[in-house]
């Protein structure tokens, strides 16, 4: 698993869950590659400036190796593989975004979450570190948390209008009404500067909608006894139907 202070570092027990029941020698070449894990993220650190595109390609080259791998099946050599990508680029995020797949794919969620946590911790400004971080603390039922992943991605990426639209969705499922309504006008508004008519129009039909939502759950027309006496005239004009003009409620209490 995925231990120490910090960065963390990837032991036998996950690379042994990573890997089907094949035999003792697929276990094996699993437990080696948590072996080089062990070593990889205690000290891991970003290439030096004169040697980041070598080691960057190198990186590249390897979660490429891994992603076919793991697409044939063969994940003890696909762990292997993004290992060894971190260990040539302790910054590239591909990397960490497919070792944390490759381990929920394997049910080991919580491995997962500290491959994606390493990735942050050894790069700022991973947003997609922090998205799919995200998606699994909400598949987990933990809102509150992915809310903060969401959070922090589109304070680095506020432009982004399909972050933005999960964070809303995430908003939403949470109750924080006022909160997805904030964030749908924003979409809203983003959508029209950059000229696309269609997102502007579904963003605004959707703040709408959340605008009806949140005015019917206000306090000031909701039920409830004690609000004092101005929220209390503020409720009895919601309740009451249009009829004619209506009394200037400026000069009730005085």
């Amino acid at each position: 698993m995925l231990d120490g202070p910090g960065a963390g570092t990837l032991g036998p027990v996950c690379a042994a869950r990573c890997v089907d029941a094949g035999g003792a020698r697929r276990r094996a070449r699993a437990l080696a590659a948590a072996s080089l894990a062990a070593a990889l993220l205690h000290g891991a650190a970003p290439a030096r400036a004169d040697g980041v595109g070598w080691a960057t390609a190198q990186a590249a080259e390897l979660t490429r190796q891994a992603e076919a791998r793991a697409a044939a099946g063969e994940a003890d050599v696909a762990l292997q593989r993004y290992l060894e990508a971190v260990r040539f680029d302790a910054t590239y995020g591909p990397a960490y975004l497919g070792l944390g797949a490759l381990y929920e794919r394997a049910g080991d969620p919580r491995e997962a979450e500290r491959a994606y946590t390493v990735g942050l911790d050894h790069m700022s400004g991973f947003v997609e570190g922090h998205r799919a971080r995200a998606a699994l603390r909400s598949r987990e039922g933990r809102r509150e948390e992915a809310i903060a992943d969401l959070e922090a991605a589109a304070a680095l990426r506020g432009d982004d209008g399909e972050l933005l639209q999960e964070l809303a969705a995430a908003y939403v499922a949470a109750g924080a009404l006022p909160a997805a309504l904030g964030v749908a006008r924003r979409r809203s508004a983003l959508a029209a500067r950059n000229g696309d008519r269609a997102l502007a129009a579904a963003a605004a039909t959707q703040a709408r909608a959340l605008s009806v939502l949140v005015g019917e759950a206000d306090p000031v027309r909701a039920g409830g006894a004690d609000r004092g006496p101005v929220r209390r005239a503020l409720a009895r004009y919601a309740a009451a139907p249009a009829r004619g003009s209506a009394p200037d409620r400026r000069r009730e209490g005085r």
